[in-house]
């Protein structure tokens, strides 16, 4: 009975694995990012654009006709920026040294992203998929040290052109490292928008 189990099991798998389909590419696009805060209410942020970079993997599985489950991953390069201002116009903002560190007008945030994400495509014709997805995030800041990396988490959604081409759209929420990070209350919303292609697939 334990080896009719086995051999069934082992079938299946074997089907799964061998409709599904690992795509490899490159990805970027932009960021728009904003500060999420909640220790200085007479600061105003506003949001500045940054970029996005990396390489892109995808797992497709499909042994259900056009729709189909798949998970996908990728290591980025990430710029996520936002400036500030007191509402006092009379405070420069590079004469207010708040900690050891002091401010600058224009943040930069310079990430280590590895999004690993699950989604459900939805064939909406021969040539175009709709596949939204959620993901998690593991990142961490580049240009500072003594900060462990850390898990974010995000969605999206994705429109598929053909076998090779993605457009994607998603939300995520990045820790903020500039300032109060032992607070853990300052975190970064980072809309994006990407193009991906894959090169080959096996």
């Amino acid at each position: 009975m334990k080896s009719k189990f086995l051999i069934v099991f082992g079938l299946l798998l074997a089907n799964v694995c061998a409709s599904a389909q690992n795509y490899f590419g490159v990805t970027g696009g932009c960021n728009l990012s904003h500060i999420h805060d909640k220790d200085f209410f007479d600061v105003d942020y506003y949001s500045k654009i940054g970029f996005n970079v990396g390489v892109a993997y995808e797992h497709r599985f499909r042994n259900s006709g056009n729709n189909y489950p798949f998970i996908d991953a990728s290591i980025l390069y990430s710029l996520e920026q936002y400036s500030f201002a007191y509402k006092d116009r009379s405070i420069d903002p590079y004469d207010m040294v708040l900690t050891s560190g002091g401010y600058e007008p224009i943040v930069k945030e310079k990430y280590l992203k590895v999004p690993v994400g699950v989604g459900f495509n939805f064939q909406l014709a021969e040539k175009f998929g709709l596949a939204p997805k959620v993901y998690g995030i593991l990142d961490a800041t580049i240009d500072r040290f003594g900060m462990d990396p850390i898990f974010a988490f995000g969605g999206g959604m994705n429109l598929n052109v053909g076998e090779s081409f993605q457009i994607g759209i998603g939300y995520d929420l990045n820790h903020s490292f500039s300032r109060s990070c032992e607070s853990g209350k300052d975190w970064i919303g980072n809309f994006h928008a990407n193009l991906t292609y894959y090169i080959f697939s096996k």
